[in-house]
């Protein structure tokens, strides 16, 4: 299943360990395995950002912090299509009217109560829910973001995540990838090929054409299930 992803940008150490200490505690309690990565100033979030070291579900961000703001970072983050995915943190109410102008999901005021941040990460899972597959590679975790997978592929003993630019190679059968997927997204279409069936223009016997013209094979075996996942899919 997908990892939910949460990025904490606060400058101050002691609130930022005990917000992503809370988190923690929600999550687990709630049975949703997340990670909390931590940022002390919101250049650094953006830098993993535009690198793309870094996919998120949801930003929780110190509204007035030294440097480049917490509202600056969200305007940035609105300017790249991430929408309803931010949360304000902010020990001044008067700064909270102005978060609104980028659009946040919530906005918590300092000292951020478990009850009220409960609250709003609840929001957040029920609006849009994990986003990011964690694979591991060398004992390290590479996340990538659901909606840039195109379609996985067995290949020498391995898997290649094909994404939306570019791909990636990881040690491991295509059966195991496939229970790092969240239930009803992907699909097989073939003994060496799982779908993202959002990216599914058209599926016939002849095959599989995805959105940006990539063709892949059609195996009979799937040909059944495969179109049965795309009507559920829709229907949902």
């Amino acid at each position: 299943m997908p990892v939910y992803r949460v990025a904490l940008c606060e400058d101050e150490a002691v609130e930022r360990r005990q917000i992503a200490a809370l988190c923690r505690d929600i999550f687990a309690a709630q049975g949703v395995e997340a990670e909390i990565v931590s940022f002390s100033s919101a250049d650094a979030l953006r830098q993993a950002a535009e690198e793309k070291r870094a996919a998120f579900d949801l930003y929780l961000l110190d509204i007035q912090m030294e440097g480049t703001t917490g509202l600056e970072l969200a305007q940035w983050l609105y300017g790249q299509g991430v929408r309803d995915r931010v949360i304000f943190i902010t020990g001044n109410p008067e700064y909270a009217l102005a978060g609104y102008e980028a659009h946040p999901l919530h906005y918590l005021l300092k000292p951020v109560s478990r009850e009220r941040l409960e609250a709003a990460l609840g929001r957040a899972l029920e609006r849009h829910g994990a986003q990011a597959i964690l694979f591991q590679r060398g004992g390290k975790a590479v996340p990538l973001p659901m909606g840039e997978i195109r379609y996985l592929e067995s290949r020498n003993h391995g898997v290649i995540v094909h994404l939306r630019d570019g791909e990636q190679s990881f040690a491991m059968p295509l059966a195991e990838a496939e229970r790092l997927l969240p239930a009803g997204a992907f699909q097989r279409c073939h003994k060496s090929y799982l779908v993202n069936l959002t990216w599914v223009e058209r599926a016939t016997h002849a095959g599989v054409l995805l959105k940006d013209s990539s063709r892949l094979p059609m195996s009979r075996t799937f040909y059944s299930d495969f179109q049965n996942a795309i009507v559920r899919r829709l229907n949902t």
